[in-house]
């Protein structure tokens, strides 16, 4: 539809269509916009709104079929295509009865049809600057014309004689230098000289216009007058029943809202209803973690009061005179020696409790895992149900453009608050964990040291045995020793 300044024109072409609607004045102009072909429905518009004048000039059409039926235009008093490409006019052209002004100037119209003359109500007829070669022989149909302008058409030569019957012409432009009929040197001396030779060829009278009765221009207004109220009050009636269908397209809009809004609410319900139950899962998980921490705390705090007492049963030996220390020792070397082969067993007792502590941790560590990979799963299948819960609001609030943004923030809001707890669950089982390993390392490392000091005495005492038979003060020279080690 548009040649060059495409944007611009069309921009120009929706601004005019839009005064056009909104304009209350009779007139429909889209000219000087760019175009190639009428746009469509504008003689529908023209119809509907009851526009008298349409202006489609400085375009580039070379046709009117692109704006629908030209007997749409059948009020139009006023048409403006100079400044165009037409080379034909259509025949549906004699369709607008009550058409009182053409422009076809600035064309290159080389032939008029017939149906131009069937405009009986015409009084202004411009077709200057195109490539006619002859006018239609029933042109004295054009009873009521009044001005004829036929200049800038280098092969027209000769006016119809049925012009005689334009009675009304008052004004007739030509370029009598070429032309033939009538000769040159009446066309010089004007419209009423050209009249009075035609009307003389035909044997007709001539009457000037000023002479003639406007009688019968009055009752034809009257007629299209009384037209246009009967079109005028269907339109009214037309417009009615468009209002009575709004109104009830929009009780249907606010039923439609009304049922959006309480499938919201409960959706929202829904919502609310499983993340109570996610909130009661958590908490009963959370609470089972609590209980499991608790007992092993318990059993924790129960080793390091063994190793206290071990402690403080090594400080009160350590205490003694130490006359009832070689002998303590001496009793504790024989029942060492009668233990030594419960010895290996008892190894084998704290290796067994060792790996049993060991497995807790690793049955703890795994539980842990376990814990916080369905803690994800769980808050991953919470946060795909809110996306899939946004994405089905939005999709119902877009058709209607109702409280999208505030629903949006909130449900974003609610799925960052999520996340935010979820993070926390996250660090504080973290750090409760840490917790753990930490204590369970420190008993491990308690143990460690007790069970050295244990080897080392028994070391001592095996090298006392040894050494029984030698000198009293040798045996207390080494007992001194080992008592300043320990």
């Amino acid at each position: 539809m548009f040649r060059r300044n495409k944007k611009e024109n069309k921009a120009k072409l929706e601004h005019k269509l839009y005064l056009a609607r909104e304009n209350p004045e009779p007139i429909f102009d889209v000219s000087d916009c760019g175009i190639r072909e009428v746009p469509s429905g504008i003689y529908s518009l023209c119809k509907v709104f009851l526009k008298q004048s349409l202006h489609l000039e400085h375009n580039h059409l070379s046709s009117l079929s692109g704006g629908g039926n030209l007997k749409d235009l059948c009020f139009l008093q006023v048409l403006d295509l100079h400044d165009n490409a037409f080379v034909h006019i259509p025949l549906e052209i004699g369709h607008l009865v009550n058409l009182l002004e053409l422009y076809l100037n600035d064309n290159q119209i080389k032939m008029l049809p017939a149906s131009v003359c069937e405009l009986k109500k015409l009084k202004l007829l411009d077709l200057s600057n195109n490539a006619l070669k002859e006018l239609p022989p029933n042109f004295g149909n054009l009873l009521n014309l009044r001005k004829l302008n036929v200049l800038g058409n280098k092969s027209l030569k000769q006016l119809p004689k049925s012009l005689c019957s334009c009675k009304r012409l008052s004004e007739i432009l030509v370029d009598s230098s070429h032309f033939v009929y009538p000769p040159a040197d009446v066309c010089e001396d004007g419209a009423e000289s050209i009249m009075k030779h035609i009307c003389k060829d035909n044997g007709i009278e001539y009457v000037p216009p000023d002479a003639l009765c406007e009688g019968q221009d009055v009752e034809e207004k009257d007629t299209v007058d009384a037209y246009e109220d009967s079109f005028k009050e269907q339109r009214l009636q037309d417009f009615l029943e468009i209002e009575k269908q709004n109104e009830l397209l929009h009780k249907q809009e606010f039923e439609v809202a009304v049922a959006m809004k309480a499938n919201r609410e409960k959706l929202l319900t829904d919502i609310s209803q499983q993340q109570a139950k996610l909130d009661s899962k958590l908490a009963k998980v959370q609470q089972l973690r609590d209980t499991e921490r608790f007992r092993l705390i318990e059993q924790l705090q129960e080793y390091e009061h063994n190793a206290d007492f071990a402690i403080s049963q090594l400080l009160a030996i350590n205490k003694e005179p130490l006359t009832q220390l070689l002998e303590q020792e001496r009793l504790e070397e024989e029942r060492l020696l009668a233990a030594t082969a419960n010895q290996y067993n008892e190894n084998l007792h704290k290796q067994d409790v060792l790996m049993a502590m060991q497995e807790l941790l690793e049955q703890e560590t795994l539980k842990f895992t376990e814990y916080s990979e369905s803690r994800f799963e769980t808050a991953k299948s919470i946060l795909q149900q809110e996306t899939l819960t946004d994405s089905h609001l939005l999709d119902v609030l877009q058709n209607q453009g109702l409280h999208k943004a505030e629903l949006i923030l909130q449900l974003q809001g609610d799925v960052d608050l999520q996340k935010a707890a979820v993070g926390a669950l996250l660090e504080r089982s973290d750090a409760r964990s840490w917790g753990l390993v930490q204590q369970v390392r420190m008993v491990e490392s308690q143990l460690a040291a007790l069970t050295s000091i244990e080897l080392k005495r028994r070391k001592l005492k095996l090298d006392e045995h040894v050494v029984g038979k030698c000198p009293e003060d040798i045996v207390f020279q080494l007992a001194i020793t080992e008592r300043s080690r320990c």
